[in-house]
């Protein structure tokens, strides 16, 4: 009661001695000076600097008690705060104040407010941003004394500011505002996109990469999930969030259990970041364990001059530069002539009567010149008998589904085991504008029985470095193949005197997949070197092991990072200080994603003879107490030999002439697997040298393997 007096009086003073143009406007009395920016600490807000930030970072900070009237509390009250959320509520305060309540996806609260420009005192440096902010809110909105739902994405600009609570609508738990407000721009958002589908074998994983593009000014953290998961399905992020503005490429790891029923599965991976969610959708297809695809020259590789066993009208198969293949050179690329005009091809195949699963899938890409809404040119998707005799339509496709790049299409074909079929496609044009039908990459996928159950073990990170002393972790990962159904015994060799190592859980119970957190511990007396820790799983009558790489290092002296550019975000026009042959630095993601980032250093994948390379030089002080080289590497091949070495990655250490030092490993078409595994070397003996970490990558005119390698690191310690 005493202080709705004091508030009262205090408005008839201020109507007394302020000019005509403020009387228009009822002023605020609490901190306002704080509010409006004619306090003496004003001049430590810098307004040429600001700091994103999130709902609950703000909310985090502890609330001053007393708070002061007429000093600002810092950091929270001298930054200038950037910050994405949703504009829930609007109105106008008594004070004249626009009080926005702003929400982030976690349904935290907080408020912001724009002072009205007469109310602000002069000489303020923040006046010509709440003028601003204030333009910029009247022409979308009309503030009344009563609240208005909003709803939508705005990105905040505003200095902090700690309000006493009074039951405000939105007040943050220790009552932290933007006030004033000096910039709001609204709607700014991001979208998500994905792999549109991926095909795993039961017991096998496979990846898809998730990607957050921005609109507007959108600046936030976007954390990623998934939802519509599969019995026995797991899946993993890497990384997990994009960190602020939220753009990015995730790699998505999937990975399919022994048990897993086959059949396609719609998968829901949604981005949350700024107040905001937007989804995706991935179709994974879980195919047996034991699938024999069944088409012959699935990609057309064998070009125009010898098509079979595809039946093609002319000129189908293409390698031209006017319509790019899925993969390889060749596709079948069916009309776009504009003219009256009749394309097919067909290849026939036998589904196995004991088939308990045919998959058919293909590439489609669709041009056209056609502006309608309506059909006018048409591609079917038919399943014909031996004969010719058309069984079923599988699916038409016209000009109205034309599309940017290739999408996958798949059919289920298990009710034609037992018989002999001709997989048929006809598009027929019209006389009018052109549409071209561009397919590539078939596949029909038959399986008739379960294999032998196994399993297969990994670690990741496959390196780390700790001090005597001290602890360090990786996650074993179990993933089942065939129809394995066991516990599994985790156990570790090759520890170093002092070290000890434990799981959590020791044992994988039945039917085995899963992961396990080891723990290495060092003792103080734990001497410095390189250790190979061999993990090994027990279960089901088998047993398979997996290495780490273990560096225990000296922990007094600082430790440094040499490499620069070592994610190679700098992009392609600008690697240095990395020297790389043509098109090695690369951020095609969607055939190669990177391990972080945009960028990375993509080695062959060509299928022809070809050498490519990249290296930076470093220099290791002589007092170095050690020098550790890490970085991530993904194999890709089309090779089919377990056997043999077609494809190689040399990992090399060379002067500063280019001689070569050492080889610290080589890899193979044999090493190629799903994901990123971390790779690590001790370089400590190239103490006091000005090297080269130098990649040489040979590929022979075969089929093809790709080199990928990201986020290198050479720390190097020295007293």
């Amino acid at each position: 009661m005493i202080r709705s007096v004091l508030l009262t009086a205090f408005g008839t003073v201020l109507c007394l001695v302020l000019p005509l143009q403020s009387t228009l406007a009822q002023c605020g009395v609490e901190r306002w000076q704080i509010k409006t920016g004619t306090d003496s600490d004003a001049a430590l807000v810098n307004l040429n600097s600001t700091v994103s930030t999130t709902v609950a970072n703000l909310s985090a900070f502890a609330a001053p008690n007393p708070i002061p009237e007429t000093r600002r509390v810092a950091p929270a009250e001298t930054t200038v705060w950037v910050l994405n959320a949703t504009l829930k509520k609007f109105v106008r305060s008594y004070d004249s104040d626009y009080h926005m309540v702003l929400t982030d996806d976690a349904g935290r609260t907080m408020i912001a407010e724009i002072p009205a420009t007469a109310c602000v005192g002069p000489g303020s440096p923040l006046a010509a941003g709440i003028a601003h902010a204030r333009a910029q809110f009247d022409a979308m909105f009309t503030p009344t004394a009563s609240f208005q739902n909003a709803n939508i994405p705005v990105q905040i600009t505003g200095v902090g500011f700690f309000d006493f609570a009074q039951g405000q609508e939105g007040l943050a738990p220790n009552a932290i505002e933007l006030h004033p407000v000096i910039d709001i721009l609204f709607n700014p958002s991001f979208s998500l996109s994905a792999s549109s589908s991926v095909n795993i074998n039961q017991g096998a994983s496979g990846t898809a990469s998730v990607s957050s593009t921005l609109a507007g000014n959108f600046s936030a953290p976007v954390s990623l999930s998934i939802s519509g998961l599969p019995s026995g399905v797991s899946a993993n992020f890497y990384p997990t969030n994009f960190g602020a503005p939220g753009s990015g490429t995730s790699q998505l790891t999937i990975a399919v259990g022994s048990a897993t029923p086959i059949g396609t599965y719609g998968l829901t991976v949604t981005g949350t970041g700024g107040g905001q969610s937007h989804s995706a959708t991935i179709n994974l297809t879980v195919t047996s364990s034991t699938a024999t695809q069944l088409v012959g020259n699935p990609g057309f590789e064998s070009g125009a001059a010898s098509p079979l066993p595809w039946i093609v009208t002319p000129d189908v198969i293409d390698n031209s530069s006017y319509e790019a293949p899925h993969t390889g050179s060749w596709k079948a690329w069916l009309n776009g002539y504009g003219i009256a005009h009749t394309d097919t091809i067909l290849q026939q195949a036998s589904v196995p009567s004991n088939a308990v699963q045919a998959l058919l899938s293909f590439w489609l890409h669709i041009d056209t010149l056609e502006t309608g809404n309506q059909a006018k040119d048409t591609l079917r998707l038919q399943i014909r008998n031996s004969s010719g005799a058309v069984l079923a339509t599988l699916a038409t496709y016209s000009n109205v589904d034309a599309n940017t790049g290739y999408r996958q299409v798949s059919f289920d074909l298990t009710s034609y085991k037992g018989q002999t079929i001709q997989i048929y496609l006809i598009g027929v044009e019209n006389t009018k504008l052109k549409t071209s039908f561009v397919v590539d990459d078939f596949a029909l996928n038959v399986a008739t029985a379960s294999a032998p159950g196994d399993f297969v073990i990994s670690a990741s990170p496959s390196a780390f470095t700790v001090t005597p002393g001290a602890s360090g972790t990786s996650s074993i990962g179990i993933a089942l193949t065939g129809s394995f159904n066991s516990s599994i015994s985790l156990s570790a060799s090759g520890l170093p005197l002092g070290a000890t190592a434990g799981f959590s859980p020791a044992q994988l119970s039945a039917p085995g997949a899963g992961t396990s957190l080891l723990t290495v511990s060092t003792g103080s007396a734990t001497l410095a070197g390189t250790y190979t820790l061999t993990i090994t799983g027990t279960g089901g009558g088998k047993t398979h092991s997996t290495t780490i790489n273990l560096m225990v290092i000296t922990g007094s002296g600082s430790t440094q990072q040499l490499l620069t550019n070592a994610g190679f975000e700098n992009g392609s026009t600008n690697p240095a200080p990395w020297t790389a042959t043509a098109g090695v630095v690369d951020n095609n993601s969607a055939s190669e994603p990177a391990h972080s980032g945009s960028w990375k250093a993509w080695l062959n994948g060509f299928g022809v003879s070809h050498t490519d390379t990249i290296w930076q030089g470093a220099t290791i002080s002589s007092t170095a107490t050690s020098a550790t080289l890490s970085f991530w590497l993904h194999i890709d091949t089309t090779e089919t030999s377990t056997t043999n070495v077609y494809d190689s990655l040399s990992v090399q250490i060379r002067n500063s002439s280019g001689t070569v030092l050492k080889t610290l490993g080589t890899y193979s078409n044999l090493n190629a697997a799903a994901g990123y595994s971390q790779l690590s070397f001790d370089l400590t003996s190239f103490k006091g040298q000005t090297i080269r970490v130098y990649l040489v990558g040979v590929e022979d005119d075969g089929l093809k393997t790709s080199f990928v390698a990201d986020d290198f690191s050479l720390n190097v310690t020295t007293p």
